[in-house]
Order: C-alpha cells, then sequence, then structure tokens
C-alpha cells in the first residue's frame, strides 16, 4: 500500500484505533530510565491476563523491544494490501529493529526524516 496520501494513512489509523480500549503510552524526558522495560512487562501482564496486545516500539535509536520480547528476527508481513506486524509472545509487536538488516546496524535520522518515521512507517505498519 503506497503511501500517496498521509491523510488517508491517519484517516485508516483513526477508524482502526476506534476499536481499540485502552492506551498506555510509556515515555519518559530522559534516556535510561526503563521505558522499554515497564512497556515490556506491562504488554506481557496484559497479554497473561487474556486482553489483546500491541506494543509500538517507536524508540528509534535502541529498539530493543522485540529482542526483549524474545522476537528480533520476527518480521512484519504482508496480507493483500496491508503490512501487519508479527505477533511475539502473544503481543503484536511493530519497532524499528525489524526493519534493520542487523541488529548492530545503526539509524542515523533527523529532523524530517525522523518526524515521517513516525507519522507514516510506525501509523502505516502497526495502526493502518
Amino acid at each position: 500500500m503506497p503511501v500517496n496520501n498521509i491523510n488517508e494513512v491517519i484517516s485508516k489509523a483513526n477508524e482502526r484505533m476506534k476499536t481499540v480500549k485502552n492506551t498506555i503510552v510509556v515515555m519518559s524526558g530522559k534516556g535510561g530510565v526503563g521505558k522499554s522495560t515497564v512497556a515490556v512487562n506491562l504488554a506481557i501482564a496484559l497479554s497473561l491476563e487474556g486482553r489483546k496486545v500491541g506494543l509500538l516500539d517507536t524508540d528509534l535509536h535502541g529498539p530493543d523491544v522485540a529482542r526483549m520480547l524474545g522476537g528480533r528476527d520476527k518480521k512484519p508481513y504482508q496480507v493483500g494490501d496491508e503490512v501487519l506486524p508479527p505477533e511475539i509472545s502473544g503481543i503484536s509487536v511493530i519497532s524499528m529493529s525489524q526493519f534493520l538488516k542487523e541488529e548492530t546496524s545503526p539509524v542515523i535520522w533527523r529532523g524530517p526524516l525522523k518526524t515521517e518515521c513516525y507519522t507514516t512507517i510506525h501509523i502505516r505498519y502497526f495502526l493502518g
């Protein structure tokens, strides 16, 4: 599904979000405080309670969520014209690490490219 119009992508994501009962955001203005650890543990706990859980790792510089769940090698897959996140340990996960050739590959993006990733890539693959 080529992204020709960001408004279409956002509209589709908004429609999908209507089916989401709860959203939890784990964030901090400081690095190295355990955001990924908290997010993964929360996702696992909710999944073990029988809830349908999706985890969107927006850390471009240290995307560890897929690795922490034991699914670094699991990649998004295509069904029709949609790309869907893989399920890792019962959790739908999308992370920048799934798009890198190697785990140690650096992601060196600045400004507009970073913003494009957050608004287009993550929305497109996880929500849209």
